[in-house]
């Protein structure tokens, strides 16, 4: 089955939770600009160095969203549809206290539809995590230059 479509089905589910797994984080994060842009959908993107900030308007980051317990709790916290984007974030999920915020939120019947996709390459999660979390491979294709040697 195709990547976006199964990425679709995934958006449009009740998952919670989903891991993204690609080698190619920057061709994804402009399927989800495009995403973004097109639907209006609220798509944000977080790493360590930035913290969290909406794609389409990366100029402006959301503050006290750098560390991941501050990004977990934003999450939890946020009132409107979002879609978080979560790269670099395999050390901060070996943390227990990461563990039940992502269960916490997980486990929201509050109306507010928010998808975590954990994005990254071969990433390991905590049996905690297991049974709530999706998994999608995003496989690019190898491009051929036409000119082995």
């Amino acid at each position: 089955m195709d990547a976006t479509v199964t990425l679709q089905r995934v958006i449009d589910s009740d998952i919670s939770i989903a891991v993204l797994d690609t080698p190619e984080t920057d061709r994804l994060l402009s399927l989800f600009k495009r995403l973004t842009l097109t639907t209006g959908r609220a798509v944000y993107d977080w790493t360590p160095d930035n913290g969290l900030y909406r794609l389409g308007i990366e100029h402006i980051f959301i503050p006290r969203t750098r560390a991941p317990g501050d990004v977990a709790a934003y999450i939890a916290a946020s009132r409107h549809y979002g879609i978080y984007l979560l790269r670099d974030f395999q050390s901060a999920l070996s943390k227990p206290s990461i563990q039940q915020q992502f269960n916490t939120i997980a486990a929201k019947d509050d109306g507010v539809r928010r998808l975590i996709m954990l994005v990254g390459e071969n990433l390991e999660l905590p049996k905690a995590l297991n049974a709530r979390v999706a998994r999608i491979r995003h496989n690019v294709k190898e491009r051929r230059t036409g000119t082995e040697g």
